[in-house]
């Protein structure tokens, strides 16, 4: 069993990055669209750089995770789609609720964006 885990950990690994720092460039792009231009920014510009950021990071974090994967075969591929999956549910639930400020409903437009992105990829084969 810890040779399956080691052996996927480096795709997951490279999942998790992916994941993190499309957050990250979100977060640093949302900053910026907020003080060049203040005066049209709304919260649901803010709910949509997150949303769509999680789109970003669902496919990039698929396509990183099955390029750094050691083989790429179906357990591969389910076990990225599960891993993104669970991400995308802890940031909507346990992320959003331990920030409950400005950026709750940030954390949870881009969980159920991720989750739900992550269905494009359930339909296919590896190869």
């Amino acid at each position: 069993m810890a040779g399956i885990i080691l052996k996927h950990a480096k795709s997951l690994l490279a999942t998790l990055l992916a994941i993190i720092i499309v957050f990250a460039a979100a977060s640093l792009l949302d900053i910026i669209i907020a003080t060049i231009n203040s005066r049209f920014y709304t919260t649901a510009a803010f709910i949509v750089i997150f949303g769509v950021a999680g789109v970003f990071a669902a496919t990039l974090g698929f396509m990183y995770g099955m390029e750094a994967a050691a083989a790429k075969n179906e357990f591969t591929r389910w076990s990225l789609i599960i891993f993104i999956i669970l991400a995308g549910l802890v940031f909507f639930f346990f992320l959003a609720k331990i920030e409950g400020g400005d950026y709750e409903p940030a954390f949870k437009a881009y969980g159920a964006t991720m989750t739900f992105s992550t269905l494009l990829f359930v339909k296919g084969k590896v190869g």
